[in-house]
């Protein structure tokens, strides 16, 4: 089948290294890896002008925002500060809003013709071009939602658009054939804005097993961090307070004088990295720490590889975890122990003493002695992340995932030919 991949969203450079982008060009991958042709559509390729783009799966359709809505963007974010009113998010929302009627515009005019056979769009805030453009040309059309996104906007960013933001949200999600949600969280969150429950599917976030398995091979990541040979504590991520980062340096030094040749690799970069280097600091653990900064996505998987214990320390959060964490996969599937908090949707896919290690989120004894019990336990180790790495290949993989919206997109199409064929036939009988 032809499809159409909508990414709008305009903080997701989908050449670049970040968790969106790769989980758009895996789908993408996959859907093409299924022998379907695939176009992607986005407004940004890469964040940084030094970043180097990956290559795209699929064909690539840029559609950058046009000048006039980058100006318009701009006139609101220096008459926002000039008047000192505070919404720093306004004229971010502002320039999506915008871009979201540019977009329509452009894809009724690029696809009118030559249509594809189902639409599938990646939900980001104010975007309704799926359901304009599903609706233009009479194809049926997927969302996918990662998140209550107007929600998080405004708890976390906060702007003066927030009840259009969840309007628009709530109608796209209403008029889609088909919403696939990484979570059974988001999934209630969606029925909950009035999305029939048949037409929301669970669809966790995924991996590809050709880049991330166990087997050691190519890349040596050890020699070129550095690595010393001794145990390797392991985290990939943003550098933010909600990843749970802050808890390492301590988590770190409770540990080393038990294992003295521990060493702790943080894989990310972000805004709290000042302050992780002042802590292990601190604590006084920093020459037992290597933090590597931005690393491109296809040299994750030869550092996880080192570690030999992987850790997804999420903390309680103010609102539901609704998250599908990408790390989660990725770990597991190179056959590393995770420890990880019992929270959402982790105690779903890590299964305690099966193939990782729960503890509850923020008690810092529990994940102390989860590590602890795994440092002393090479067995126990090998156990768990083989379990995990079997689990992933079986159940979590992007392919799959692709298998199931295809699979869905197929019954949106079956219904609709059994309406049509109804249709016709009860005009044959009124005849």
């Amino acid at each position: 089948m032809k499809t159409l991949y909508i990414c709008a969203d305009i903080g997701i450079p989908v050449l670049g290294g970040k968790g969106g982008a790769v989980h758009v060009r895996s789908m993408v991958k996959a859907l093409e890896q299924l022998g379907h042709q695939v176009v992607l559509t986005a407004p940004m390729l890469t964040k940084s002008p030094w970043e180097i783009p990956v290559e795209p799966a699929g064909q690539l359709l840029h559609i950058p925002p046009h000048d006039g809505v980058k100006e318009t963007a701009l006139v609101i974010k220096e008459y926002v500060s000039g008047v000192d009113a505070g919404d720093t998010a306004l004229s971010g929302q502002v320039r999506r809003l915008l871009y979201n009627q540019q977009l329509i515009k452009r894809l009724i005019r690029k696809f009118d013709s030559h249509p594809p056979d189902f639409i599938y769009e990646r939900c980001s805030l104010f975007s309704t071009a799926g359901v304009a453009l599903a609706k233009a040309i009479d194809r049926p059309l997927v969302v996918e939602l990662n998140a209550p996104l107007a929600n998080e906007q405004a708890v976390y960013r906060g702007s003066s658009l927030d009840a259009l933001a969840r309007h628009a949200e709530h109608w796209t999600l209403q008029h889609a054939d088909v919403v696939v949600t990484v979570s059974h969280q988001v999934r209630n969150y969606a029925i909950s804005v009035g999305v029939d429950a048949e037409r929301v599917h669970v669809v966790p976030n995924g991996v590809d097993i050709e880049l991330f398995h166990p087997e050691r091979n190519g890349w040596d990541a050890k020699q070129h961090w550095g690595l010393r040979n001794g145990p390797t504590l392991g985290f990939v991520g943003g550098l933010k307070p909600w990843h749970g980062v802050e808890s390492l340096p301590k988590l770190l030094a409770d540990l080393l004088p038990e294992f003295p040749s521990l060493q702790l690799v943080i894989v990310g970069e972000g805004p709290y990295r000042k302050e992780l280097v002042r802590q292990l600091q601190a604590y006084g653990v920093e020459d037992h720490a290597v933090l590597t900064g931005h690393v491109t996505h296809v040299q994750i998987p030869h550092l996880v590889r080192q570690f030999d214990i992987a850790l997804a320390p999420y903390p309680n959060l103010s609102h539901e975890f609704y998250f599908s964490p990408l790390k989660l996969f990725e770990y597991m599937a190179c056959g590393v122990p995770v420890v990880a908090p019992s929270l959402g949707q982790i105690e779903a896919v890590v299964r305690h003493e099966e193939n990782g290690l729960l503890y509850p989120a923020e008690d810092h004894q529990q994940l102390s002695a989860a590590c602890r019990r795994l440092l002393a336990r090479p067995d126990l180790r090998q156990k768990l992340g083989s379990q995990a790495a079997a689990e992933v290949r079986n159940e979590y993989t992007w392919k799959r995932n692709a298998e199931r919206v295809v699979q869905l997109v197929r019954g949106v199409a079956r219904s609709s030919d059994a309406q049509v064929q109804e249709a016709a036939t009860l005009e044959r009988v009124l005849r």
